[in-house]
């Protein structure tokens, strides 16, 4: 009666993991068509020059300066910047990086993005406590997913061929659920420090460029935020999946 009891658990837990990875491809799906939003907005906002002929790199150093924040430096992406972060503004160096086309470029695009960076580069300044603990997780939110299944091998091997035990086996799945855990706190603060960010940019912007062009950085922020939110939704999604699949082993 207790094998029955809990093999019921475990065919539920095995229901429920597949509801749940249904609906992660559903909004995984629904985040690409976002992300090509995103790069269609982008790439059309690129193609048209801004009223101030200021590229990226100009606009960010004057908001900048303006704003007394000389010391924050203005530079181009590296390859290894731009595949895993993009545009984006580092707390540890306190530099806006900027990729290629955007540094260069005196475009729409170019000046929004350079906006919204240096409105990160104010709120550090300002302590913005949620925008410094997403700097500083910011590593963990690109690699800790990808490290639970590494730590959690090795420690089974460990376990196996050293001590014949699962003690190195529960410490690495601690351990790599705390990188997971640090990985969904990156993705949840997004939404807010990227928001305050792009309010932050409109504001500059407004008084900036003409309403034509504002109206179309709006429809690219809007599809930024559009993205952050479905990338917070997969990683709670993701965190479910992992729980039922630990669960459902666990009762196995």
């Amino acid at each position: 009666m207790i094998y029955n009891f809990l093999a019921a658990q475990a065919d539920g837990l095995d229901i429920a993991y597949i509801v749940v990875t249904g609906v992660l491809i559903l909004v995984i799906v629904a985040a690409l068509i976002a992300q090509i939003f995103v790069a269609v907005g982008y790439w059309q906002g690129n193609r048209v020059q801004n009223s101030l002929g200021l590229t990226g790199e100009e606009f960010a150093r004057r908001l900048l300066d303006a704003n007394g924040m000389q010391d924050v430096q203005v530079k181009k992406c590296g390859i290894l910047r731009t595949l895993l972060f993009g545009n984006h503004y580092s707390i540890m160096k306190r530099t806006v990086y900027l990729r290629t086309f955007t540094i260069k470029k005196a475009s729409v695009t170019s000046v929004a993005i350079a906006a919204q960076k240096a409105a990160l580069a104010e709120m550090h300044r300002n302590g913005d406590r949620q925008m410094i603990v997403r700097g500083r997780l910011q590593g963990f939110g690109i690699f800790a997913p990808s490290l639970f299944l590494p730590l959690l091998i090795i420690g089974l091997v460990v376990d196996l061929l050293v001590i014949h035990l699962l003690v190195f086996t529960i410490v690495a799945i601690v351990i790599g659920l705390l990188f997971i855990v640090f990985s969904f706190v990156v993705t949840l603060l997004n939404i807010p420090v990227e928001k305050r960010a792009m309010v932050r940019a409109k504001e500059w912007l407004n008084a900036s460029l003409t309403p034509e062009e504002n109206k179309r950085i709006e429809k690219i922020f809007r599809c930024y935020m559009v993205e952050y939110v479905l990338q917070f939704i997969i990683a709670i999604l993701r965190l479910i999946q992992l729980i039922l699949k630990i669960l459902s082993a666990a009762k196995r």
